[in-house]
């Protein structure tokens, strides 16, 4: 039998992180960045947050082990479960250098990718996204194809492990608040309009007068931290990563949320991650149970996600709830936009 609790639990921390994903990748449509290479910043958020949980507590140890040694892990799970302002402090560094990390690259591949045009820019952070899973399956300081096991959840010391997943997710959920807070703030501003004529179109943008690369890095900066921030918190949550959690398709899982939500969206966007993080996460578990041989959880959950996005894009084309469009009236004596 599904323990309901620890299901709904489990499934609420996946849809927490994948929501800071979705609503990041909406942000960055938004601005007219076409973003194919999510999983880039995805990937290297969950490793900067592993190499931090696993070698800092080694190294304050004084451990001469590896963490990929059984001997190492064993001495992690048992720190974890015995230093709790150790496991919070290094869980709250990751979140931290994670975020400045991976905001740093984004902002460091702003310029050189615009140069290559707006229309390539989607597929060379594809590709970036592929060299940097190379990198993670071919380096044996980051653990090659098997990467990292026995990373310490930041409440590895609560005995009750219920309770630890419930606090666990209310953390997710406040990060999720955050980036939810953030992206709505920015979306609903004055700085959001521009970055919505930027994205409809940028050569009217720059006649305008408006620095529309720089806008766009600060975009990206943004946002990759954001998500970066998500990379840390499935690491920790998990307590294990590979390079094979992080190919082209969790960026194209995510753009599915986002379009059967609404481009541009944020109230679509998120719709769409909750209805699709929800198939996602229970094909995983009811498959098992209801029997199916003839077919794989992961097959069967993309036949269900192209369904849907068949059928939404016909019905509703703009998706599920679409982008509500800028209205300006004009008052007597002046002007107002909302």
């Amino acid at each position: 039998m599904i323990d309901i609790t620890s299901f709904l639990t489990t499934l609420g921390t996946y849809i927490g992180i994948y929501l800071i994903l979705s609503l990041t990748l909406t942000l960055e449509t938004s601005s007219g960045i076409t973003n194919f290479g999510k999983t880039a910043f995805y990937g290297l958020g969950a490793y900067v947050g592993a190499v931090i949980g696993t070698y800092l507590p080694l190294a304050m140890y004084g451990v001469g082990l590896s963490p990929f040694d059984v001997n190492g892990i064993q001495i992690l799970l048992n720190v974890g479960r015995n230093n709790p302002i150790l496991d919070i402090g290094v869980f709250a560094l990751s979140v931290i250098v994670g975020f400045g990390v991976v905001a740093a690259l984004g902002l460091a591949l702003t310029y050189p990718i615009h140069r290559v045009g707006s229309s390539l820019v989607g597929f060379t952070l594809l590709s970036l996204g592929e060299v940097l899973r190379l990198i993670y399956l071919n380096t044996s300081v980051l653990g090659e194809s098997k990467g990292f096991m026995g990373i310490p959840s930041p409440f590895a010391w609560i005995k009750y492990i219920k309770l630890a997943e419930l606090l666990y997710l209310l953390v997710v959920l406040a990060f999720a608040g955050i980036t939810l807070f953030t992206v709505s703030r920015i979306s609903n501003s004055p700085l959001g309009r521009i970055l919505r004529g930027i994205r409809d179109d940028e050569l009217v943008a720059l006649y305008a007068g408006w620095p529309t690369v720089l806008m766009k890095a600060r975009i990206l900066a943004l946002s990759s931290g954001l998500t970066g921030v998500a990379g840390v918190l499935w690491a920790y949550y998990f307590t294990s990563i590979n390079p094979n959690m992080f190919t082209p398709s969790l960026t194209f899982n995510i753009w599915a949320m986002i379009i059967i939500g609404g481009l541009g969206s944020i109230a679509g966007g998120i719709v769409g991650t909750v209805l699709l993080a929800s198939v996602d996460y229970a094909m995983r578990f009811v498959v098992p149970y209801i029997g199916v041989t003839f077919i794989t959880p992961d097959y069967l959950r993309w036949i269900v996600v192209g369904l849907l996005m068949i059928i939404v894009l016909i019905k509703k084309p703009e998706g599920l709830i679409p982008e509500k469009p800028i209205v300006i009236t004009l008052g007597e004596g002046g002007g107002d936009s909302r």
